[in-house]
């Protein structure tokens, strides 16, 4: 496969190729600093992974509104707090969302609350196309679980320990670790993790750390998942439990997902934007463009992308603070920025009623 990078600062600056734009978010939390102090701690351990070496408690963080128009933010707007929330998603006016160890689910004003022991920093929720089932990454265990709605009961599941990704790292000695759920017999190092609530990982001893996950909105009975501490996207097949790796060579990916034609992916660390198509894989770099702060020059940090409705991407931009909306084909950009020390984690496109009626909703949790 032919790779090409292409420089998003080659692109013209534009501010009306993408409309209004009407954005729920997450902020896992409002000291964006205390995060960035966080990881250029850690990269100076090098015996373990990137991330946390210790367990840390969740921070506060909260779900927030933007209004985005012709280059500017219009408004800006904390609807809640709560404990360090990631995910959010929506189908059909339902809307869900997650904070830490539990999941939020809002229908007409009434919310219904998913818990289970097994949740642990949750990063990713998601509705089937059918909006019966919600799939939730359970980053702090990496595992998937999948709910039926109507029940609010656990349907299927999947264990990264249990389909060849079980070796973790210990932070303090730099040894592997074998994870796994159940004792095993004669294995050197095991991590054994059978009370979810006193077993717990911190971020470098996970063995996939799976930060992200959805249905494959190509391919039905299969699941596109990031694997950061890998630097892969993989493929599930939901029967078999077969992960298959579809992009590979990022660093501490996010967002992985499944489009007619084509992957996408965002490579956090080394500030790239990826789309594979069958024969090309076009590699959208954001490392040429100005407005990031003094002592961060040489770090890259995009949290996550989407794909708008006219084929432009939109990417969370955490150094510089900003939604930067780039065209693939029209070759033109856009970067917004939003307030400075925030730490946006997800987001969600929305209709404008909606966007409306979720934030009067929230207000009153």
């Amino acid at each position: 496969m032919r790779i090409e990078s292409i420089e998003l600062s080659s692109f013209e600056r534009e501010t009306s190729f993408y409309g209004e734009l009407q954005i729920l978010s997450t902020v896992k939390n409002f000291d964006l600093q205390a995060i960035r102090d966080r990881y250029l701690k850690s990269k100076n351990n090098k015996n373990s992974l990137t991330g946390s070496i210790e367990r840390r408690p969740p921070a506060l963080g909260g779900l927030v509104s933007f209004s985005l128009k012709a280059g500017k933010l219009f408004s800006f707007e904390t609807l809640t707090e709560m404990k360090e929330p990631r995910g959010i998603a929506s189908h059909n006016g339902t809307l869900a969302f997650s904070s830490e160890n539990e999941v939020f689910i809002l229908t007409n004003g009434v919310i219904k609350k998913l818990t289970d022991p097994w949740f642990s920093y949750i990063h990713t929720v998601d509705f089937s196309a059918d909006g019966k089932r919600l799939l939730v990454s359970s980053s702090g265990f990496d595992v998937l679980l999948e709910y039926d709605l109507k029940t609010l009961t656990r349907c299927s599941e999947w264990w990264a320990w249990e389909n060849g990704f079980d070796e973790g790292k210990d932070p303090k000695t730099g040894n592997s670790v074998r994870l796994s759920r159940v004792p095993m017999i004669g294995i050197n190092n095991l991590r054994l993790i059978q009370d979810p609530e006193k077993d717990v990982l911190p971020t470098a001893m996970r063995a996939a750390f799976i930060n992200s996950a959805e249905y494959d909105r190509v391919k039905e009975g299969f699941l596109i998942a990031t694997f950061f501490h890998k630097g892969a996207i993989y493929s599930i097949e939901t029967i078999t439990g077969q992960a298959k790796e579809i992009i590979n060579d990022l660093k501490n990916p996010h967002g992985g997902m499944h489009l007619p034609g084509r992957y996408l992916a965002t490579s956090t660390r080394s500030g790239h934007v990826v789309v594979q198509e069958k024969h090309l894989e076009t590699r959208y770099s954001f490392r040429e463009l100005d407005a990031k702060p003094v002592g961060l020059e040489g770090e890259e940090w995009l949290q996550n992308s989407k794909v708008l409705s006219d084929g432009s991407i939109i990417t969370i931009d955490s150094n510089r603070t900003s939604f930067v909306i780039f065209h693939p084909e029209k070759k033109v950009y856009d970067l917004i920025p939003y307030p400075d020390n925030i730490a946006v984690q997800d987001m969600l496109i929305c209709r404008k009623d909606h966007a409306e009626r979720w934030k009067k909703e929230i207000r009153l949790m």
